[in-house]
C-alpha cells in the first residue's frame, strides 16, 4: 500500500475506486465500505484509494477527540485489507469551506480520478457539511462516476460508530466494543522504566506510555502484548494506582506471564481482550498483592480459553 500525505502530492494518472471518511477505529461498518471499494477496483482492474483526514475534524475545531487508531495503526489495518493507496488529506479551513460541488469536481474527479465512489450512510463533506450521498448521486452523471452508499451496521441493537465504540470503552463494555471493531481494541506505546513497585510485589510490570489513543475505563484487563512481532499473554492495570501514596498519574502497567527479557524503550502493541474488574484501593500492599494473584489467575483462564 502506498501512503500519500497532502492533496498537493497526489499524482494519479489512472482510474480509481475511492472511499472517503475519518475511519477512526476501522470498525466493521468501515470495513464493509472499504471492502466494497477494494472489490470494485479489483473487478474493473483499477486502483483502490481510501481518503482520510488529519487532523480529525473534531480536533480541528478545538475539541478533544480520543482516537481509536492513530495513523500507524490505521495503515496496518488498511494494508491487510488490500487497499492500494491511503490518501491522508489535511483538514483545514480551505477544505472545510469548499463548496461541495467544487470538492467533487476538483478533488474526487480531477485529483483522484474516481470512477467509483463509496461512502457510509452519514458521510458529509464541504461547506457547512452540505455535501452528502444524495449530492454525489446528483453530480455522478455530470462528472462520470458511480456512487454507492452503505447503510448503518447494527450490533446488539446499537449502531456501529466510532463515537459509540469510544463510549463503550470508557464505560468498560469491552466485549461489545471489540465486537464492533471486529478485533481486540489495542494501543501502541513504548515501554519505560517505572518506580519498581510491581517488582517489590513480585509482579514486575512493563510500564507502557501511550499517545494519541483512547484510554479505556480504569481497571484490570486480560490482555495480549506484541513484542517484536511475538504475542505474549499478560494482565494489565489501567489507572492511577490509588493504593500507592502520592501516586495519582495515569499508568498502563502490564505483568507479562513467564517473561523475563529486558524490553525497556521497545515499542509494543497492547490488546485489550476482556475487562476483569474496576480499579480498587486496598488497605495495604499485602491485600493488593493477594488481589493481583487472583487477577493473574482470572486473566490466565480467559486467555487460555481464547479460540
Amino acid at each position: 500500500m502506498i501512503i500519500i500525505k497532502g492533496i498537493e502530492n497526489i499524482d494519479i494518472d489512472f482510474e480509481t475506486s475511492i472511499t472517503l471518511g475519518n475511519f477512526d477505529g476501522v470498525h466493521i461498518g468501515h470495513k464493509r465500505i472499504i471492502e466494497k471499494t477494494v472489490n470494485i477496483a479489483r473487478e474493473y482492474g483499477i486502483k483502490s484509494v481510501v481518503v482520510t483526514f488529519d487532523p480529525h475534524p473534531i480536533a480541528f475545531f478545538g475539541q478533544r477527540v480520543d482516537l481509536l487508531t492513530n495513523l500507524e495503526k490505521k495503515n496496518q489495518i488498511l494494508e491487510t485489507m488490500g487497499v492500494d493507496f491511503h490518501m491522508v488529506m489535511s483538514f483545514n479551513k480551505e477544505l472545510m469551506m469548499m463548496d461541495p460541488e467544487v470538492f467533487i469536481r476538483e478533488i474526487i474527479v480531477k485529483r483522484l480520478k474516481a470512477k467509483y465512489v463509496v461512502v457510509g450512510y452519514d458521510y458529509k463533506f464541504g461547506s457547512r457539511r452540505k455535501g452528502d450521498f444524495e449530492l454525489l448521486k446528483i453530480f455522478s452523471s455530470r462528472y462520470g462516476y458511480e456512487a454507492y452508499r452503505y447503510d448503518r451496521v447494527v450490533v446488539d441493537n446499537m449502531t456501529v460508530s466510532s463515537s459509540n465504540i469510544r463510549k463503550l470503552l470508557k464505560e468498560g463494555n469491552l466485549s461489545l466494543a471489540n465486537k464492533m471493531l471486529d478485533r481486540y481494541y489495542s494501543v501502541l506505546g513504548q515501554v519505560v522504566k517505572g518506580d519498581g513497585i510491581g517488582r517489590l510485589l513480585s509482579y514486575p510490570t512493563a510500564n507502557i506510555v501511550v499517545a494519541d489513543f483512547l484510554i479505556p475505563k480504569y481497571g484490570v484487563y486480560a490482555t495480549l502484548i506484541d513484542i517484536d512481532g511475538k504475542i505474549y499473554p499478560c494482565v494489565t492495570n489501567v489507572g492511577i494506582r490509588p493504593t500507592i501514596p502520592g501516586k495519582n498519574e495515569l499508568r498502563i502497567e502490564s505483568f507479562i506471564f513467564d517473561f523475563y527479557d529486558d524490553i525497556y524503550n521497545k515499542n509494543v502493541e497492547l490488546f485489550f481482550v476482556q475487562f476483569i474488574r474496576d480499579e480498587m484501593k486496598f488497605e495495604n500492599f499485602d491485600d493488593l498483592k493477594n488481589r493481583i494473584a487472583i487477577d493473574c489467575e482470572v486473566a490466565k483462564n480467559i486467555l487460555d480459553n481464547l479460540k
